[in-house]
């Protein structure tokens, strides 16, 4: 019985402890986040971020200038 009872995970096949996501996607997030390359948070501008060796990459589209004008007024 007991040993039953231990192969039953092993039903399902190993997991990976780790998962690599590379691809980028949009992210909205209340609380400001470090970007990979230093630069600062601009106001507008679209966050992305992906889940790269263990830890989160977070990047920025730069701001164009309709968006600096629209943001102006």
């Amino acid at each position: 019985m007991t040993q039953d009872y231990l192969a039953f995970p092993r039903l399902f096949g190993a997991r990976s402890v780790t998962i690599d996501v590379t691809v980028w996607h949009k992210h909205n997030s209340f609380l400001p986040v470090r970007l990979t390359d230093g630069a600062r948070l601009n106001p507008s501008g679209q966050i992305w971020r992906r889940f790269h060796l263990g830890e989160w990459e977070y990047k920025q589209d730069p701001e164009t200038l309709d968006d600096y004008e629209a943001r102006q007024f």
